[in-house]
């Protein structure tokens, strides 16, 4: 990734745009470890650096520290202007989709946002050969 590629800076007016934009900054698949990574998205769409990596995060979501990151995020968005919103990616080493840890921490993410009502983007998941959106039913208890 590099921040001089014009497309990280152009709106991202659908989901592909954003699908595309996360395929873009994480380029070569293949992880060692599970992370999670999360960026603002402006009012104008837009991606705002930095792109922020947390770094070995356990297979279980923890509540208090995903409540304590949303209420940070949501303290950024606020400086950020009105309808700015988070966007997350999950990343893991393995092959294939989505597995029910991921699952799980997608579920956390997206339930502790409307409980604190910050604006988030559609999760994403990369593995080490697959970068896909959570749908809502992979969001469903």
């Amino acid at each position: 990734m590099t921040e001089a590629d014009p497309d990280l800076h152009a709106p991202i007016r659908s989901q592909q745009d954003l699908l595309d934009r996360w395929t873009t900054l994480m380029g070569e698949l293949g992880f060692s470890r599970r992370s999670l990574w999360f960026a603002v998205v402006d009012p104008d769409r837009r991606l705002v650096s930095p792109i922020t990596q947390i770094a070995d995060i356990p297979p279980s979501a923890e509540p208090d520290k995903v409540a304590a990151l949303l209420t940070m995020t949501g303290a950024r968005l606020a400086e950020v202007g009105p309808d700015a919103s988070i966007a997350f990616l999950l990343s893991r080493p393995g092959y294939g989709g989505m597995d029910a840890a991921d699952r799980s921490w997608a579920r956390l993410l997206a339930s502790t946002a409307r409980y604190l009502r910050v604006p988030i983007e559609t999760i994403h998941l990369a593995t080490d050969d697959t970068l896909t959106a959570f749908a809502p039913d992979d969001l469903a208890a």
